[in-house]
């Protein structure tokens, strides 16, 4: 509120009052222009507190509004947090959504929308489709009955649980994943019907709390979910047990259910083909076989080629052929295996070419194979899928993209290999099961290891990556006894073995001079087992490491020796150039803390401090140190590869045997690192301490350790010198324990799976590795027994021949079998499991 001043006039007048009338007149303009100017202030006043009104109202407005916009935002969150938490909620998890979504059928047949993509292969006993309704069960029924079949062997192969509601099929989904199944590896048959019981009995009780409303997905068009709710009766509520079992037709005789859950990608489990097998080989000619999984394509197709192929052979006129070695009865393209002319669509990748050469009919079975792949593809064509994929890995411009794709195809070229594996397998008829026909052709393992000869490119190495420095805190876990430079250096007993981590390029002189100085080995061999790429840069050891995963380094798995050392070169030739360009200052990564990395930059002079591994050794050599380096590429925390121990023989016996026999003065020393100069490194000092021993006539044995795991029991009672070897390869062990002992590793992973609270991922990482370190102690007695028997023949049969041949499938049976006897290992108790881990990474598929 303003206050009214008095005016001039006012203020003035006792004044004019005593004056005359000429100064009067002096003054009469002056106070006229004072009130002039009192009535401007007077506007000005008015206007302001205009202003100061405006301004109150207009906070008061924003207030409103920021209120008003704030709880419609509260509520839009509010609205979609309610809306993902709506639908029927069972086992506090999931919600269900209608198995049905647009376009899942695609064949022009009737009853798409109760049968999905349902088929028959032609003059066969085979049908297959999308999940049905309950009405589609029994027209299925009508349909098979129709034909003239009068027993039924249902077969779903679906790892995803199902319920039924009043005769429709719904599967539970995770809420802020509608659109997705949810998987849950490993599962069998058996326990998936036990899930599918618990869904339901949930289900029934969140009826009961809500008068019998039903919430609900479903997916009227793509990828669009939308809620719809209804009330049902709890009995129309149905297992896929219960609702097979409930099925009558009254000419059919039997319905047999069996759920035989197989991945949406890979080639089915061996158990699972035996199944299928049995069951085909047992059925009768009025037996018709209805597969099933959700949408009727991969899943149901792979099946039901499975299935055709078994029978096939099994028919009469099976066994005739024709001078090309096709079956007389069937009609093929030609098929070209020249790689020059190679055309994907066929199915001649150069995995897929290296495994006909290597079958003995192996062109004859990958043309089986594709005639029955074209029989079967109604609604789905591996080969046609697999190019598909192919092609889009190299189309897509998101590198997330292309690599999705990429791994899609290289796991349904998985799938075309074992399919052909397969049929030679049934082509040549006298081996009693799919499994133990693998078991005696372990090289094909190792044939889809590498896809054929297929090689890391050397190019763009530094492309999306950076060079971290390979030391970091917690890295030692020696005394440093020869300096920082040469961490977890130590000696095998006293034996000229030694092992360390990577050194850096003084801590390798370091060593030779401790060697030849200090010790009196005037030679030395230095074996580096690493696979990841290695530089050298100002005299420090660097990895390539991805800058999304810098704690990681950059595998190359199954990595031969001049892939690697080709890849080094270009990374040299890549960093000099980006060094150059960067006025001689080079960036990288280091680790000042543990999991705490830093970006460096160094001033270095790049066209000589930048050197590959073999460079580094030379620069020894040229000090006058005798010093070889060598180089076996091993994967880290894994079984070694047979050829890995093989190289070792190859590079060290000689050595020995000279040595003696007095040919050589004095002690060669052998030299082993990886990274940290843990793991790679200790199973080679333990390798290298057996062959020694043996060689040069030096094998004192106590009693080897009680084993605590039946596969070793096994393998120790199979062996001929099981006892013996079981003893040498526990001695190396304890010798050799300076930072890792393996029987105490392996305790300690499977003590971590039995963790409470530790997560399903990291009990699997745990159960993982555990399995990976008892298939290491399995090799280690291996090639102890290999050692014991070979030496006296100078090592004349190879390692990787000896695996094969000298037991016949026995070794590999152990090794595909290989567990704890424990729950949570089945996924890693096969061979073709844990050797995926060795499995080439390629960017293309060729």
């Amino acid at each position: 509120m303003t206050t009214t001043k008095p005016a001039a006039r006012e203020l003035a007048a006792p004044l004019l009052a005593v004056l005359d009338d000429e100064t009067k007149s002096l003054l009469h303009p002056l106070l006229d222009h004072a009130e002039a100017l009192e009535a401007s202030v007077r506007d000005l006043r008015a206007q302001l507190d205009g202003l100061r009104s405006q301004v109150q109202r207009s906070n008061a407005a924003s207030l409103i509004q920021a209120g008003f916009k704030g709880k419609l935002d509260r509520e839009k969150i509010k609205s979609a947090l309610s809306f993902q938490e709506q639908g029927t909620r069972v086992l506090n998890k999931y919600v269900l959504k209608r198995d049905r979504f647009p376009d899942c059928h695609v064949l022009d047949t009737p009853h798409g929308d109760s049968a999905p993509n349902f088929r028959r292969l032609l003059d066969t006993p085979f049908y297959g489709g999308a999940q049905p309704t309950e009405d589609g069960c029994r027209l299925i029924l009508d349909r098979v009955a129709a034909d003239g079949f009068t027993k039924v062997i249902w077969i779903n192969v679906r790892e995803e649980a199902v319920l039924f509601v009043k005769g429709v099929p719904y599967t539970a989904r995770v809420r802020a994943k509608l659109n997705e199944n949810d998987l849950v590896p490993g599962l069998t048959g058996h326990t998936i019907q036990v899930l599918e019981a618990s869904l339901k009995n949930s289900l029934m009780e969140q009826l009961a709390l809500r008068n019998h409303a039903f919430e609900y997905w479903h997916e009227p068009t793509p990828l669009v979910n939308e809620l719809a709710v209804e009330t049902i009766d709890p009995t129309d509520v149905h297992t896929l047990p219960e609702l097979m079992e409930a099925l009558q037709h009254p000419t059919i005789e039997n319905t047999t259910f069996h759920r035989i859950p197989i991945d949406r990608e890979n080639f089915p489990e061996q158990d699972v083909v035996e199944t299928f097998v049995d069951l085909v080989q047992r059925a009768d000619m009025h037996t018709a076989f209805v597969f099933n999984c959700q949408m009727g394509r991969g899943r149901t197709t792979t099946a039901m080629t499975v299935a055709y192929l078994k029978w096939s052979v099994m028919q009469p006129d099976s066994v005739v052929e024709v001078p090309d070695g096709l079956p007389m009865t069937r009609s093929h393209r030609s098929l070209t295996l020249d790689p020059s002319t190679i055309d994907y669509a066929l199915g001649t990748f150069k995995v897929i070419l290296a495994l006909c050469e290597t079958l003995e009919q192996g062109t004859h079975a990958k043309a089986w194979i594709d005639a029955a792949i074209d029989d079967c593809a109604a609604v789905y064509h591996l080969r046609r899928v697999i190019e598909e994929c192919r092609q889009r890995s190299m189309a897509e411009a998101k590198p997330a993209k292309r690599s999705f794709y990429l791994h899609r195809a290289c796991r349904l070229l998985e799938r075309y290999f074992y399919f052909i594996m397969f049929g030679q397998y049934l082509l040549e008829a006298h081996v009693q099961s799919f499994s133990s026909w693998l078991q005696l052709h372990p090289d094909l393992f190792r044939l889809l290891d590498d896809l054929g000869g297929a090689t890391y490119p050397s190019s763009k190495v530094l492309h999306n990556n950076i060079l971290k420095f390979d030391h970091f805190p917690g890295l030692s876990r020696l005394p440093l006894v020869l300096g920082p430079n040469v961490p977890n250096y130590r000696q095998l007993g006293g034996m000229p073995l030694f092992g360390t981590a990577q050194c850096l390029e003084l801590g390798i002189v370091d060593v030779l001079a401790h060697l030849r100085d200090v010790l009196g080995h005037s030679r030395v061999i230095w074996i580096n087992l690493r696979e990841e790429v290695v530089l050298y840069v100002a005299g420090k050891p660097y990895a390539v490491r991805k800058r999304d995963d810098v704690f990681h380094n950059v595998e190359y798995p199954g990595i031969e020796v001049d892939e690697i050392t080709a890849i080094e070169a270009t990374l040299k030739t890549e960093l000099i150039a980006k060094v150059q360009a960067s006025n001689g200052l080079f960036m990288h990564l280091c680790e000042p803390q543990p999991l705490v990395t830093a970006e460096r930059f160094d001033a270095i002079q790049p066209e000589t401090d930048i050197k590959t591994l073999e460079e580094v050794y030379a620069a020894a050599q040229h000090q006058g140190y005798d010093v070889r380096y060598a180089r076996i590429p091993v994967s880290d925390e894994i079984a070694p590869e047979e050829k890995d121990l093989d190289d070792l023989v190859r590079l060290l016996v000689p050595i020995f045997r000279a040595e003696k026999s007095g040919a050589v003065d004095g002690h060669t020393a052998i030299v082993c690192n990886c990274q940290m100069g843990r793991g790679r490194t200790t199973t080679a000092l333990v390798c290298m301490y057996m062959l020694r021993a043996v060689v040069m006539g030096q094998v004192t044995l106590g009693d080897g350790h009680k084993t605590r795991f039946h596969n070793i029991d096994a393998l120790v009672s199979l062996l001929e010198n099981g006892a013996t070897s079981l003893a040498l390869v526990d001695e190396a062990i304890d010798t050799a324990d300076h930072v890792q002992n393996l029987r105490e590793c392996i305790d300690q992973c499977r003590e971590m799976t039995k963790e409470v609270g530790l997560p399903s991922a990291k009990q699997d990482y745990f159960m993982q590795r555990a399995m990976n370190y008892l298939e290491r102690y399995f090799y280690l007695i291996c090639f102890a027994s290999y050692v014991l028997e070979q030496h006296a023949t100078n090592f004349e049969v190879l390692f990787v021949h000896w695996m094969r041949t000298r037991y016949g499938g026995a070794l590999y049976a152990l090794l595909d079998n290989l567990c704890f006897g424990t729950e949570g290992d089945d996924h890693v108790s096969s061979l073709r499991w844990r050797w995926r881990r060795k499995r080439k990474l390629v960017n293309r598929l060729e």
